[in-house]
């Protein structure tokens, strides 16, 4: 399984873990990220957000974390770097576009 780097970058309030993987599984179907059913239905996206956010410290939250959504395998793991894969395919492999988390990592998508 192949995973995506992701490096520090600034900050944006745009660029949850949330956000980018339903922008992977809906780059991966090739539909809009709309016409996907609700994040919510399968995790809470605050509670994924909120588990690789820096710690108080800011120092970075290190985890693994797997769950099923649409259908997909999906693999959200941070140790220096955030990662995430969709259906064991990195993110990156598969887009190329980079979005940015709350806690100034770059997520690509």
């Amino acid at each position: 399984m192949s995973n995506s780097s992701i490096g520090s970058t600034t900050d944006s309030p745009d660029g949850d873990v949330s956000v980018a993987v339903v922008t992977a599984v809906a780059t991966k179907r090739g539909v809009e990220p709309t016409d996907l059913p609700p994040l919510y239905e399968w995790i809470e996206p605050d509670a994924l957000d909120s588990l690789f956010e820096p710690t108080r410290t800011a120092g970075p939250r290190c985890g693994r974390l797997e769950f099923v959504y649409a259908g997909h395998e999906i693999v959200v793991e941070r140790d220096e770097t955030l990662e995430l894969t969709v259906d064991g395919t990195s993110v990156s492999e598969s887009t190329g576009a980079r979005t940015e988390s709350r806690d100034g990592a770059r997520i690509d998508v």
